[in-house]
């Protein structure tokens, strides 16, 4: 298909782009839309594997934890739930941003057409960006690792009939780092004149569901953080930073943070994030994040399947950080800040909260008493943009990354935080610590320990005895083998598997 019939496609049928960029972001929230199974709500419950997979988010064994298999282990093979849900969640989003990109032209000069394409190629690139992070080791660790095949809108029908091989971890990134170059340029030549998310979505309540210069810029930077290149990505964060404040967007306040927050896309922390709206069928099922995460509604978290920070971060939680109260305490006590009508549900509850049970992500309308599953969640935070800053700017100076750090935390956190770094690395394991605390529940658990190169190690943080753990950071359980239908029908694929075995408990250790 040639650049001018492309072009001729958006100018016969500019409704059927529309819609088709529509589809895009609704993708990432996917609801019953591979297995149909209640772990079938797209990015949300990837967001709540992940953190199953890690070393912070306890929770309980039963007929209603649906997400044991991350728990215990056995979720890497080829041919489990959890690994065949974040390759379809990620690979129907990029079929989906492919079919976008692929009828718009390159060299398109129509303002409107420049910002579809934009938000193809952006969302293609965060979905990439996912992929490589569970398939293959870090970049740092090994840029050469098979990582995933790169299927793209001018590979998509030879791919089809031939397969697609595995493309290395660098090649992934050259590609997330080439959608996200386009994307902002087209953005920028978008925005100057005048068509931007603002004026194209259909809502307010779905303008941030779609990518702006801001969330492009924060989505490079976190790009670049991943691929170890410090100096770019302090400056992405810097130029989001800026775009951002210009915007009215800016991280929680203290104050802000005394109550339940995370579940409205409005709020000016979210530079990125998923909408649900209240009259859908996601936000109306017990399928979904808000009934596994929180138990302000009837769900499986009410049920007594909590989802619990580990008692050693809790630990690391400074009582003057305004974070401590995301969580009930060891006794199973609500912070004393808890609006009365969230109290008075955990009082009223006929299943006893569990000690460190988050109340992290409100519930809908800051009502637990509506009866509604509803919880915008989010995808880029202002917030995340301080942490990355923090360690870029840190690899050439520990100083200078501690001093962003310590006037955010202080800011933002804790009005009596200090740090001071001695290294680069005294730094980063402080900044993992801020991330671990800061962005519990939105699913970095897993990536960090892996780009890190950290043990993922459960002692002592409140795990039952078959699901605590000590993994090495080079034990390969800790990524997913290449899906077994994939490796079946792609004749290209080559080692699938990375011979992985569950792993074996260790004791634990009570503090």
């Amino acid at each position: 298909v040639t650049q001018m019939q492309k072009a001729q496609v958006v100018a016969d049928d500019p409704e059927m782009v529309s819609a088709s960029v529509n589809a895009v972001p609704d993708m990432v929230k996917a609801y019953m839309n591979t297995f149909e199974t209640h772990q079938d709500y797209g990015w949300p419950s990837m967001m709540l594997i992940m953190d199953s997979r890690g070393m912070d988010m306890p929770s309980f064994e039963g007929g209603y934890q649906w997400y044991t298999a991350a728990l215990e282990y056995s979720d890497f093979g080829g041919r489990y739930y959890n690994n065949l849900y974040y390759w379809y969640t990620n690979y129907n989003l990029i079929r989906s941003a492919n079919a976008v990109a692929g009828v718009i032209p390159v060299d398109t000069e129509d303002n409107e057409s420049q910002y579809f394409r934009a938000q193809a190629l952006a969302y293609r690139a965060w979905a990439y960006f996912n992929l490589t992070q569970m398939y293959a080791w870090t970049y740092a660790k090994n840029p050469n690792d098979l990582s995933v095949p790169l299927v793209l809108d001018t590979n998509m029908d030879e791919t089809a009939s031939k397969g697609c091989a595995r493309a290395t971890v660098a090649e992934v990134y050259d590609q997330v780092f080439a959608d996200l170059d386009e994307a902002i340029e087209l953005l920028g030549k978008a925005n100057n004149a005048g068509v931007n998310r603002k004026t194209m979505a259909a809502s307010a309540n779905l303008e941030k569901t779609y990518f702006n210069l801001t969330a492009a810029y924060a989505m490079r930077a976190r790009a670049h953080l991943f691929h170890t290149d410090y100096n770019e990505c302090a400056e992405d964060c810097r130029k989001a930073l800026e775009l951002a404040e210009a915007e009215g967007l800016r991280p929680y306040s203290i104050n802000e943070l005394a109550a339940p927050r995370f579940n409205d896309i409005n709020d000016p922390s979210y530079i990125l994030g998923i909408y649900y709206d209240p009259s859908s069928s996601a936000a109306r099922s017990i399928a979904s994040f808000a009934s596994f995460m929180s138990a302000w509604v009837s769900g499986y978290a009410e049920k007594g399947f909590f989802r619990c920070i580990g008692k050693k971060l809790y630990d690391e939680i400074a009582d003057s950080d305004v974070r401590k109260g995301w969580w009930l305490n060891s006794e199973g006590a609500a912070p004393a800040t808890l609006p009365s009508v969230y109290a008075d549900k955990i009082s009223g509850a006929t299943i006893p909260w569990a000690p460190y049970a988050q109340v992290k992500f409100g519930a809908y309308q800051n009502d637990p008493s509506i009866s509604s599953y509803a919880c915008d969640l989010p995808l880029i935070r202002v917030e995340e943009l301080y942490l990355m800053l923090a360690e870029a700017e840190g690899y050439s100076s520990p100083a200078n990354g501690a001093t962003t750090l310590t006037n955010f935390i202080k800011e933002y956190r804790d009005g009596s935080f200090s740090f001071r770094a001695d290294s680069f690395d005294n730094l980063r394991d402080e900044i993992w610590i801020q991330r671990r605390i800061e962005l519990w529940g939105e699913g970095f658990a897993m990536w960090d320990i892996l780009r890190l190169q950290k043990p993922m190690n459960r002692v002592g943080s409140g795990y039952i005895s078959t699901w605590c753990f000590n993994i090495d950071p080079n034990n390969t359980v800790l990524l997913y083998d290449i899906p077994q239908s994939e490796a079946q029908r792609n004749p290209l694929i080559v080692n699938p598997s990375h011979g992985s075995e569950i792993p074996t408990p260790v004791p634990d250790i009570k503090y």
